[in-house]
């Protein structure tokens, strides 16, 4: 929709001194010591409240850039992919999830970017038109397992945004190369507190796009190494068994995996569906936009339940020509998990608009659009292999480091290449059945690549 927004392209919100998040958060009033219920969040208004302090010039810049996506639709629609690393960053057993909660959480990535959620029946029929197929798939490239003595926690004080979890120095696990991948990182996210107080937990966090052409320089995310994706570990999959409880003690959150499926919409450019209006002291009220036009007004976030006849804007849709009720189905709304199951053509056209520019990388690697493109990248052969496999290196990274890592992120074999070598043995025949990442490193750039290792 268009209007006026105070916010960044991404939904987030402020508050002077007293900051509150929401995304898969449940809003409360903060209103003194005696408060019983526990607001859940998601971490993009902590992202505008640090940006709007300490980055003006992003802050500006990322609105036009937002705009600009938003008003170039895509031409066409193709199936894009984006490769996924996903990194378990954790202290306590429960922590550590299991391949089978990653992999669950990849398929409903899947389901939920290419409309084959098998709740798409729950779509109310006025809404059906809009219904829209972003098109996207996510390739799951590695998981990278850290364990750690580090605690993980957003500092408002220190304009902190879990660095420390996007750094292997300070306990966490670094990026692969963020132009590249999609990184996902999983820990314990602690809760907010300020002056003792605690004021919510926050369970997803994302940035959004990067390096956009007319930014300032130097105005992306705190450094391109934090670009990402993070999550708490108890919101991860649909068959996760660890459990959120939701504030006053009313039993546990319905997790459906559906905090990666609206933070990763975060990261590919979208705000929440309402234009943030109603939280952290921003006018309550229907002029908040979120830049898209078939998602209708709403005047705040929907309190986590699924009220299909909730209506907080009653006034003519520009974009339907008539009132319409919110949009609650919608993964950018703050609905039951349950109630989810869509996004719109316009969402759908703004996300392939931004795998077209900013975060085109991610999809050029993931396919490579040429022959020639492929030649300037380093080749794994045979993958899968079986009694060993080799490194084929361009001349561009002949001078070059090679590690070969395991899913748990030790490195198991560093193979420092000689200039001029092209063709590198990774010494992969002692090595035990599963995947590998291959890492190559220059004085400039890195290659991360998956390997397979057969029985």
């Amino acid at each position: 929709m268009t209007g006026t927004n105070p916010l960044t392209g991404r939904s987030q919100a402020v508050l002077p001194k007293s900051v509150f998040f929401a995304l898969f958060f449940f809003w409360t009033a903060f209103a003194s010591a005696q408060t019983a219920k526990l607001p859940v969040f998601c971490g993009q208004e902590v992202f505008d409240y640090i940006v709007r302090r300490q980055y003006p010039d992003l802050h500006r810049a990322f609105q036009g850039a937002f705009e600009a996506c938003a008003g170039r639709p895509s031409s066409g629609r193709s199936p894009l992919t984006i490769r996924v690393v996903v990194h378990v960053v954790w202290k306590n057993a429960e922590e550590n999830l299991a391949d089978s909660i990653i992999l669950n959480q990849i398929a409903v990535l899947n389901e939920d970017y290419n409309r084959q959620n098998p709740d798409t029946a729950k779509l109310r029929p006025e809404f059906l038109p809009a219904a829209g197929n972003p098109q996207i798939r996510f390739d799951l490239a590695g998981i990278v397992r850290v364990q750690t003595n580090a605690s993980f926690k957003l500092d408002l004080a220190g304009n902190e945004l879990l660095a420390n979890l996007k750094s292997s120095s300070q306990g966490g696990s670094d990026a692969w190369n963020p132009d590249a991948y999609l990184n996902l990182w999983i820990c314990k996210i602690q809760p907010i507190t300020i002056g003792g107080f605690t004021l919510g937990q926050i369970l997803g966090f994302a940035f959004p796009p990067n390096n956009l052409g007319n930014w300032p320089a130097n105005s992306g995310a705190p450094s391109p190494a934090q670009d990402g994706v993070a999550l708490d570990y108890r919101v991860v999959g649909r068959n996760n068994p660890n459990t959120v409880d939701v504030p006053g003690g009313t039993g546990a959150l319905v997790v459906r995996g559906r905090t990666a499926t609206h933070e990763v919409g975060h990261y590919l450019g979208l705000r929440h569906i309402w234009g943030d209006g109603g939280i952290l002291g921003l006018p309550n009220n229907c002029d908040q936009s979120d830049g898209i036009g078939d998602t209708p007004f709403a005047n705040a976030q929907s309190p986590f339940d699924c009220n299909k006849s909730r209506n907080t804007c009653p006034q003519t849709e520009p974009h339907y020509g008539q009132d319409m009720p919110d949009l609650v189905e919608n993964y950018m709304d703050y609905a039951s998990e349950d109630c989810m199951n869509m996004f719109t053509r316009g969402q759908a056209d703004l996300m392939q608009s931004v795998l077209a520019g900013p975060r085109k990388g991610l999809v050029a690697f993931s396919t490579g659009t040429s022959q020639a493109d492929a030649e300037e990248w380093p080749f794994l052969f045979p993958n899968p292999a079986r009694d060993g496999a080799w490194l084929q290196l361009p001349a561009a990274w002949q001078a070059a480091t090679v590690d070969l890592i395991g899913a748990d992120g030790r490195i198991r074999n560093a193979l420092p290449t000689a200039g001029g070598e092209q063709r590198v043995d990774l010494h992969t025949r002692a090595l035990a059945p599963g995947w590998y990442a291959v890492r190559v490193q220059t004085a400039n750039r890195v290659w991360t690549g998956r390997l397979v290792m057969l029985p």
